[in-house]
């Protein structure tokens, strides 16, 4: 550290660039009062890293790339990453000590501001923006680079640069746009930006990753040594989602917009809507499909072979097993980009370690022994609303099942050998009429009292373990808020150790948590194809049919007209809509997604300001535990929460940032 009399904080864009190329990122630098900070830093000792030094050689420019990698908004912690608690509405963990105060919790109970923006990733996405600029600057330096990988690093970055303008997007709505880095002799009305429209902030992120897709390899090189780094799918895939979210309604003719301008005027958001922009996404998602079929991309099925005797699962296990592995199956066909921070147990213990995937993996699992005496499993709860949310075994939303009970799904009974729920919950168990005859993702997604909970008996994959949940009071599993946990993120490898009663219970078992899976593009495909078209058609059924065929579950043609009060639905634009967007909140519920989807469906105020509910985890009977109480009231939710406000910090360092409409 370096002090001088009357001293002050010093930190900007080239302050910043040092740190990351040198290693200085903590250090504080001290100057005095008055005095030109580039005078002082531009004595640099002789020995002292320079700039210059980051693109020396192949491995100092190797270092720049990773660090520009490093920025990517990380899943690993629930209370910084915006899908998990930013409502009641997915995911439920109440009000305990540990949450209170954090950022999610305040979003969640509707506390965002604009004096101290919660959960702001403003400034960290344009620092991570910052430095990709410096990268692709200064690449050309090093001489021991070969060509090709020259090419693919640059085209690398310049999809780092684009999915960050497109993470800020898809809080902000329009955004700055930082093509290069200003010069620190750039005068300051110079640096004034400006907010540009949504349709230019979006053609920008398309152009940058059409770009770069060329250079970028069809398949990961060395798929171990090169895990989260971007290939063609990736990169076609996300302009695909950023062409969806342009033409969605929050952004596609959204009325709400329709006075937000700056002082140049100019309309931020058009209120007009376009076909067009559908007819755009759907050919992009089209591409980047047949790009990811060309990589060997494939929807994944579970595989049960291996399970054989005491331990065999039958057609219908294996099912529910193809949910959950789709999303915690290392490698697998069906995951086109997953991120890099490992969703395994963890090493710490206790709230203090909380905040790491692999302690959240910990916090999803479900109390299965008396003997799991960690405080922190089973912490996150499951929505109970989610439970409502998934198909019937016949594949039709339970509110239209023409044979399922609605109207007495809160009560409970006895699971029967032969039904379809005796495959998943205890034969001869009580257990609430939610909970049976259900679809295969409702069984893989989650954990309820009389469900099994699939384990492996040991972390090598011997064997297959099928432990029934018991969460009444008095019992293992009692204690969830709601009495659900979500299965689907625990991992099958994660092993059941039986009388363990000191450190971990559970032998972690580490994946990396998709950030974008090939039914994810099927799905919106069906969407693109359906706004696109006059009326639905085969080829609308045809994608989200694949998705539905791998869960066990008929087309949406025939599952409706057999099985449903509303046998025509499918037949119609509007109708047809509704199915496909449910399917995407079933087949993508707790990886994240929901979240975004209901943002740019302008459909989060419904369900953002629901009460959410859940069985009372103190009756011990199960005509005292399946009683329906109300775990939180819900709250009022406004237009304005579709879109994150800025700093008013920002604002008044920068009078040309106009700040989000109804902030």
């Amino acid at each position: 550290q370096s002090y001088l009399d009357d001293a002050v904080f010093i930190g900007d864009s080239r302050t910043d660039t040092l740190k990351m190329y040198a290693g200085w990122e903590n250090t504080t630098y001290y100057v005095k009062t008055g005095t030109n900070i580039w005078d002082i830093m531009d004595v640099v000792p002789d020995d002292a890293p320079t700039i210059e030094d980051a693109f020396k050689n192949r491995a100092a420019a190797e270092k720049a790339l990773f660090t520009c990698y490093s920025f990517l908004p990380d899943p690993t912690n629930p209370y910084d990453y915006p899908a998990y608690f930013t409502s009641h509405d997915e995911f439920e963990i109440g009000s305990m000590h540990w949450i209170v105060g954090t950022a999610a919790y305040a979003i969640a109970n509707g506390q965002q501001n604009a004096n101290s923006p919660k959960q702001n990733y403003w400034p960290t996405m344009y620092r991570a923006i910052r430095y990709c600029n410096i990268f692709l600057e200064g690449i050309g330096t090093p001489r021991d680079i070969p060509e090709y990988e020259r090419k693919r690093w640059i085209a690398e970055v310049k999809f780092l640069k684009a999915y960050y303008h497109y993470w800020l997007v898809s809080l902000y709505g329009p955004v700055a746009i930082v093509d290069r880095n200003l010069d620190i002799s750039t005068p300051t009305e110079e640096t004034m930006v400006y907010r540009e429209p949504v349709d230019e902030c979006i053609d920008y992120i398309v152009n940058l990753l059409e770009e770069a897709a060329p250079d970028l390899p069809t398949t990961p090189p060395n798929p171990i040594q090169d895990d989260g780094r971007i290939t063609q799918s990736v990169a076609l895939g996300i302009r695909a989602k950023a062409l969806v979210l342009a033409a969605s309604p929050l952004f596609n003719g959204n009325s709400d917009y329709a006075n937000w301008t700056d002082n140049r005027g100019r309309q931020l958001v058009s209120p007009t809507f376009s076909r067009e922009k559908w007819e755009r996404a759907a050919e992009a998602l089209k591409e980047a499909i047949d790009t990811c079929h060309f990589a060997g991309h494939a929807l994944y099925e579970f595989d049960k072979s291996k399970f054989t005797g005491s331990m065999a699962m039958d057609d219908e296990q294996a099912k529910a097993m193809t949910v959950r592995k789709a999303v915690t199956e290392r490698w697998n066909p069906g995951q086109v980009w997953a991120s890099t921070a490992s969703f395994g147990q963890g090493k710490g213990s206790g709230l203090g370690a909380f905040p790491s995937y692999g302690n959240m993996q910990r916090a999803l699992m479900a109390k299965v022994f008396s003997e799991d005496t960690r405080s922190e499993i089973g912490m996150m709860a499951a929505s109970a609303n989610m439970a409502e949310l998934f198909y019937t075994s016949k594949g039709v939303p339970i509110e239209e099942d023409k044979s399922w009970p609605y109207a007495d799904r809160y009560n409970f009974d006895i699971v029967k050998a032969g039904t379809f729920s005796g495959h998943f919950v205890g034969v001869n168990e009580i257990t609430a009429k939610l909970n049976m005859e259900r679809e295969p993702r409702f069984y893989g997604s989650l954990g309820f009292d009389r469900g099994y909970y699939e384990l492996t008996t040991t972390t090598s994959n011997a064997g297959a373990s099928f432990n029934m949940l018991k969460m009444r009071y008095g019992e293992p599993g009692n204690g969830s808020v709601t009495g659900y946990m979500v299965k689907k993120l625990v991992a099958f490898e994660t092993s059941a150790s039986q009388g363990q009663s000191t450190g971990p219970v559970y032998s972690g078992y580490n994946y990396r948590m998709p950030l974008l899976r090939l039914a994810d593009l099927y799905l919106l495909y069906s969407e693109a194809l359906n706004e696109v078209k006059d009326e639905p058609d085969d080829e609308v059924y045809k994608w989200i049919d694949k998705v539905r065929a791998v869960n066990g579950l008929e087309g949406v043609v025939n599952a409706w007209s057999q099985y449903s009060n509303y046998p025509d639905r499918p037949k119609y634009k509007a109708d047809m809509r509704e199915i496909i967007r449910k399917e995407r909140l079933i087949e993508l519920a707790f990886e994240g997604q929901r979240f975004w989807d209901m943002r740019r469906w302008k459909t989060a105020q419904q369900h953002w300001s629901q009460a959410t509910y859940g069985w009372d985890n103190l009756g011990s009977k199960a005509e005292a535990y399946y009683v329906r109480k109300e775990v939180y009231p819900g709250r009022s939710v406004s237009f304005k929460e579709y879109l994150w406000p800025l700093s008013l910090n920002d604002l008044l360092v920068n009078r040309n940032l106009e700040q989000t409409f109804g902030w």
